[in-house]
Formats: structure tokens, C-alpha cells, sequence
């Protein structure tokens, strides 16, 4: 009778274990069971604390990782941990790697071989990220941080948010020749000191594509020639490393008819008239 009712204990015990929900340590956020943890996962995944998170996003001389926030639109958008470029956050909301199989693909490319920081609000989705990403033949090193943002903050680390970068400011010629190459120095300032692209429009028919990075407050040389003669609105902005875009700054400028004499043409009259030197030699 007491060995039926020790097994019956042990298996009771064991329905718990198995059956109960498995919790974070450095987190209150919950797994369930059925999120299962797969068989490479610990070949893949280094849980590591906050404090050894800053040392590795603070210091490029230990090599360059990359955290990667995984948290809703609405919680990026209240404040995400502050490093320095180039390891500072990149933003992928959690249910992109969940249910988007395409996205997922696209990731492990984008940072093959890397070593990335995934963290969350406390460390549960940044768990469930990093088993996704082990399971998924991810080549690059998967670092979980262990109670997530919370945790960041609670232990003194700063955070931030963001804001849009200043309009650029164009410094050049407001007249030019036609076909005559031409620098034009662009500047920004960023307030939180982000890296800042550059999108410029020479003119109406123009495209343009987004140039960078640069540095905030860099002056940017950039160099364009017009093809004919017209008044035109040079246009352009500034982007930080988050995509937040400044307002268009404009420049207007005009390009005259380009009234040189032609050289050559000159040379071949000379040649094919010759009397022509003689009296231009006379009335000289």
C-alpha cells in the first residue's frame, strides 16, 4: 500500500513539472509547454545577463553584435536601450519571426555569421526569437539577454527614444554653367547623435536614392552637372539609423545658356581660312 502511494506522489509530481508552464529566471513573463525548446538549442544560444549586454554593445573592440529588439511597434516607440552605433538596436516585432516564414529567411541572411543580442520587454519573446532562430539554421551566434528591457533599466542602464534629424542645410553656387560639375556641402544635426542618410534632388526629373551612412554634423561634398539651361530646385532631407526623415530643405538655383565660344569650331574656320589670321594680325 505505501509503495502505490509513493508512485502514485512521484507521478503526480511529475504531471506538474511536465505539464506546468517553465518560467524565466531574470523574467516574469511565462513559456508554455508547448512552445518546445528544440534539440540544437544549447549548441545555439547564450543566455547572458544585462550587465555582460552592455559591456559587449559598449565596447567594438570585443567585435561588433547587434541587438535586436523584438518588442511591439507601441513598446519600441516608448524607448529601446541606448548603444552607440554600430551596435545599437534594430527593431523586428516577435510575430514576423513567429509566423512569417519569408521574413524569417530574409533575417538569417541578412545576419548570417553574425552575433546578434535579442532581448524583449523581460525575456520571454526574446527567448522564443532565439529558439526560432537556433531552429532555423541561423549560422551567427545568438545571445538571449536574460529579463529583457525591465531589467536593463532597473539596473541603471540608459534608454531612449527618438527624434527626427534637422532639416540639411545646402551650401553651393546659386549660378552655374551647363555641364559644368558643381560641389554642394549638406549638414545635419541628429539630437541623440545617430548616423544620418542623405536624399538630395537635383532636379524635377531627377530620382535620387538614399546616400549614407554619415556622421551628425559631417559636412557631405556632393557633386552634380545640369545638361541645359533652366532655373532648378535643388531638394533634400536627412534620415537617422531608425527611419526617421527631417523635413526638405531647397535651394534654388539657375543655369544660363552657356555663351562660350567654341574653340574648335574656331580652329577649323583658321584652318579653312587662312587670310582670316592674316587680317585679324593686321588689325591687331
Amino acid at each position: 500500500m505505501e509503495k502505490k502511494l509513493i508512485i502514485t506522489i512521484c507521478g503526480i509530481s511529475l504531471m506538474l513539472v511536465f505539464s506546468g508552464p517553465i518560467v524565466n529566471a531574470g523574467s516574469k513573463e511565462i513559456l508554455n509547454k508547448n512552445e518546445i525548446i528544440p534539440q540544437n538549442f544549447n549548441e545555439c544560444l547564450i543566455n547572458i545577463t544585462v550587465h555582460e549586454a552592455w559591456d559587449l554593445l559598449t565596447d567594438t573592440g570585443n567585435g561588433i553584435q547587434i541587438p535586436i529588439d523584438v518588442r511591439s511597434k507601441q513598446e519600441w516607440n516608448s524607448g529601446f536601450i541606448d548603444t552607440p552605433y554600430p551596435e545599437c538596436p534594430r527593431w523586428y516585432v516577435y510575430d514576423e519571426f513567429q509566423y512569417n516564414v519569408t521574413f524569417l529567411q530574409w533575417f538569417i541572411d541578412e545576419f548570417a555569421d553574425q552575433e546578434l543580442v535579442i532581448y524583449c520587454a523581460g525575456g520571454h519573446r526574446s527567448l522564443l526569437v532565439s529558439n526560432i532562430l537556433c531552429d532555423s539554421g541561423f549560422t551567427g551566434t545568438v545571445n538571449n539577454m536574460l529579463g529583457g528591457i525591465n531589467l536593463w533599466k532597473n539596473e541603471g542602464y540608459p534608454i531612449r527614444n527618438n527624434i527626427a534629424p534637422e532639416a540639411p542645410d545646402i551650401n553651393g553656387p546659386t549660378q552655374v554653367n551647363v555641364d559644368t560639375p558643381t560641389d554642394y556641402i549638406l549638414s545635419t544635426t541628429d539630437l541623440e547623435s545617430d548616423v544620418v542618410y542623405y536624399w538630395i534632388k537635383w532636379c524635377d526629373d531627377c530620382t535620387t536614392e538614399w546616400d549614407g551612412p554619415y556622421e551628425s554634423g559631417e559636412d557631405v561634398v556632393f557633386t552634380n552637372s545640369w545638361c541645359h539651361k533652366g532655373p532648378f530646385t535643388i531638394q533634400a532631407k536627412a534620415m537617422d539609423f531608425y527611419g526617421l526623415e527631417s523635413d526638405i530643405r531647397e535651394l534654388e538655383i539657375t543655369v544660363p545658356r552657356n555663351k562660350a565660344i567654341n574653340l574648335n569650331l574656331i580652329d577649323m574656320l583658321f584652318e579653312r581660312f587662312p587670310q582670316v589670321v592674316t587680317m585679324l594680325k593686321y588689325l591687331l
